[in-house]
């Protein structure tokens, strides 16, 4: 439906200028940071597995009793 809109208002190019560029993997800062911060979050989690994390959650999810002063 789109299409048959912008071609009624003709607003389809009948010329293409688009060149396909073939992609590559490449190692630029935004690669070492996503590596970093993949390898600190592995290691969150790995001390939450290890401190007992699940157990704590369930604990929280439960109510705490009324103590009187």
């Amino acid at each position: 439906m789109v299409e048959a809109i912008f071609r009624a208002l003709h607003l389809v190019p009948t010329e293409r200028q688009a060149r396909v560029v073939e992609a590559s993997i490449t190692l630029d800062y935004t690669a070492v940071l996503n590596a970093l911060f993949l390898g600190l979050a592995a290691v969150l989690v790995w001390r939450f597995l290890r401190a007992d994390g699940p157990e704590m959650m369930r604990m929280m999810d439960q109510p705490q009793p009324h103590q009187v002063a």
